[in-house]
């Protein structure tokens, strides 16, 4: 079979959208329902010299490249049509200022809607960009967001000190975006570097928390260092994938599990960073006065803090329970044999464990 040569800036524009997470890489998320996403950048060209960035100006490896907006949106509603993708995710690199990148990822998202795309569209917007584009983007897209890339403003200025200011430009935005989402149609992410700024999983744990609970964020993501040639961080080492993902599971049990920064903390060491295991089975190891939990008389909140039981089987449990008691081997029968091995070592059932 003859091999399609793949066009330079399709290569440029959307495997340089990888620094830009969309996706969750978590076992929890696996059940739900998947949108496959065209990723790309709108360009590749910037102005900005954030210190770890592949794009960031005067960088000599980086390849500029921008997409014409009616190219873009032609191949997007081709790739949508022959079911190739469920939506369109949007970032780019600040060639201008930020309200003209912004205006012409809002151009691309309603020729999309006005052709007729109905699939899921997320757009990562600028940092400073205006109100009122804000407000149309949200009416527009499915989900938006902008970068707060770490948790205050001094780490932000040392690694991107021509992007803004952290609290101007970006957390009001973010808290602007969270409000208006209460009333129009895109909920609201972010997205933080991790092990780029000195961060501690204590500080971005911190801020998670206050994201979700307070600003009612639907995503947090986290986004592991990678060094980049070129860049004032060419040697610095690599933050290890494992840190990523421990953020990414700490993350769900704060927001689909109700665990609080407080009993999270319980579980960080003397730098303030997470283990590289389970976070919820370090909690239970860190708070064994807790177990074993009597799961025929345990709250929701209980419940949810059994490691290998998820809201899904929580309530699953608590349905049963009305009109019986919930054994080991019904247990097996809920959970399967692997989770629920796992389940019985932190609960009591009042019957003769199987294992």
């Amino acid at each position: 079979m003859r091999r399609i040569p793949v066009p330079d800036k399709w290569r440029t524009l959307v495997l340089g959208a990888e620094y830009d997470r969309a996706e969750v890489p978590l076992y929890e998320a696996s059940g739900r329902r998947r949108a496959t996403l065209l990723k790309t950048l709108l360009s590749s060209a910037c102005r900005m010299d954030c210190r770890y960035c592949p794009f960031r100006a005067g960088c000599p490896f980086a390849k500029r490249r921008t997409w014409e907006t009616d190219k873009l949106v032609r191949i997007t509603l081709d790739l949508y049509r022959r079911g190739v993708i469920s939506g369109l995710f949007l970032t780019s690199a600040l060639y201008g200022d930020p309200d003209t990148v912004v205006e012409k990822q809002i151009e691309v998202t309603e020729k999309l809607r006005k052709a007729g795309f109905k699939g899921y569209i997320h757009l990562r917007l600028m940092p400073g960009v205006h109100w009122w584009y804000i407000r149309r983007a949200a009416d527009l897209a499915d989900r938006i967001g902008v970068n707060l890339e770490t948790t205050d403003p001094a780490r932000f200025s040392e690694i991107a000190p021509s992007k803004g200011d952290w609290r101007q430009d970006i957390l009001y935005k973010l808290e602007y975006m969270a409000r208006e989402s209460r009333w129009r149609k895109a909920s609201v992410d972010t997205q933080i570097m991790v092990g780029v700024a000195g961060d501690s999983d204590e500080d971005i744990l911190r801020l998670t928390w206050r994201l979700y609970r307070i600003l009612g964020l639907s995503r947090v993501h986290y986004s592991a260092f990678k060094p980049v040639r070129g860049t004032p961080l060419e040697n610095a080492p690599p933050t290890p994938k494992w840190r990523e993902h421990r953020l990414y599971q700490a993350s769900e049990l704060i927001r689909r599990y109700g665990y609080s920064y407080a009993e999270l903390s319980s579980i960080l060491d003397e730098r303030g960073m997470l283990p590289d295991k389970d976070p919820k089975e370090a909690y239970a190891e860190a708070n064994p006065d807790l177990y074993p939990v009597d799961i025929n008389n345990a709250s929701l909140h209980e419940l949810l803090r059994i490691p290998g039981i998820g809201p899904g089987a929580a309530e699953l449990i608590l349905r049963i329970r009305e009109h019986r008691r919930v054994t080991a081997p019904l247990l097996v029968r809920i959970l399967g044999i692997t989770t629920a091995k796992k389940v019985l070592r932190y609960v009591y059932t009042g019957d003769r464990t199987l294992f």
